[in-house]
């Protein structure tokens, strides 16, 4: 490539995405992503963060100026919710030149061709670009072209019912500082994770705050290949959603919370697990990658690799891949830099 300013096109507007948006545009790369949505309102529930890192990637710090909303969780990390750090590193690429975002725009398949890249998407129209990068999360479209050989994610095993629940909405406060951090234990046979996090408005307020929960459960498989979320050869290919989460789960579940919770976070796990629109469960995928990069295509974050939540390493993980990525294509041309950050990325991740 001669340009001074190479199309680079992302695929996938999530937090990923515009990690990866951010830490090219800082560094003078100019990108375009593609997102199906229109402004995502939900993907998650708490994630640990380590803010210096991001600052590092995204050239944006978040500790200042319009501070994204933490509790403290260990060490130099820090817990956030979904929504807010979405929110954050939205508004830090809606202020930031050198990025375009497009939504309500879907991918339909990527191809490398000549030294660049076609991409269709499902309307039927095509764009170019001198280099791909595939955020799309763990069902990549991208990476069925970057590997074609290994397209899809194992299933770990297990599930996690997730939930996210305004403090307000229980009896009475939930009596845990906001500065402890994670609460962890083992029962059972199940992996039981607590913490309260920042409100909807970044309050820490008690009574304002929100509570999350994550509970591991090894025991639905067959819940998972009944409603279409394994295939027959165990491959994740999709999320248990709310609507799909019958009344009889629920009453299982209902019914194993005083036998399993603390009376801390009994009442928030029941209300999580009987509230309609509250409770998600995602069957957890194992993915270890042996290609990240096909000529102008690359995959980062859960395209790239699967961790499970109890590494508390996902996001930062894609924070490390968009960093090393945007660091490759700001000193070289994209032909040059993917396989670069192929070799530096595997080299982090086999460390894990």
């Amino acid at each position: 490539m001669t340009s001074t300013h190479p199309e680079i096109i992302v695929v996938g507007g999530s937090l990923a995405g515009l990690t990866f948006a951010l830490a090219s545009a800082t560094r003078g790369v100019p990108v375009r992503v593609i997102e199906r949505t229109v402004r995502k309102t939900h993907g998650g529930d708490n994630l640990n963060v380590d803010l210096a890192a991001i600052a590092q990637a995204t050239g944006c710090d978040p500790r200042f100026g319009s501070k994204l909303p933490v509790v403290h969780a260990f060490r130099d990390r820090h817990l956030t919710t979904w929504p807010a750090l979405y929110r954050w590193l939205r508004d830090r690429a809606d202020e930031m030149p050198g990025i375009t975002l497009e939504e309500d725009k879907s991918v339909a398949s990527v191809r490398a061709e000549g030294d660049g890249a076609i991409l269709i998407f499902t309307d039927g129209t095509t764009a170019s670009a001198d280099a791909v990068i595939g955020a799309d999360g763990y069902h990549s479209t991208v990476r069925r072209a970057v590997a074609p050989e290994q397209p899809l994610v194992n299933y770990a095993g297990y599930i996690v019912w997730r939930g996210l629940i305004e403090e307000s909405a229980l009896s009475r406060p939930v009596p845990w500082p906001t500065d402890g951090g994670l609460w962890i234990a083992r029962e059972q046979g199940h992996r039981l994770v607590a913490a309260v996090l920042p409100g909807r408005d970044g309050s820490l307020e008690i009574g304002r705050r929100q509570v999350t929960f994550a509970w591991f459960d090894t025991r639905q498989a067959e819940l998972l290949h009944r409603t279409g979320c394994l295939d027959d050869d165990g491959h994740v290919i999709g999320t248990l959603d709310t609507a799909f989460i019958s009344t009889e789960v629920r009453d299982e579940l209902a019914g194993l919370v005083p036998q399993l919770w603390p009376e801390t976070w009994a009442e928030a796990v029941s209300v999580g697990v009987r509230a309609p629109d509250v409770m998600r469960g995602a069957p957890i995928g194992e993915y270890r990658p042996e290609r990240l990069v096909r000529g102008p295509l690359a995959i980062i974050g859960d395209a790239a690799h699967m961790l499970s939540p109890m590494t508390g390493s996902g996001y930062a993980s894609g924070v490390g891949d968009a960093a090393v990525l945007a660091d490759m294509l700001s000193r070289r041309d994209s032909s040059e830099a993917l396989p670069g950050g192929r070799a530096a990325r595997r080299r982090d991740r086999s460390r894990l």
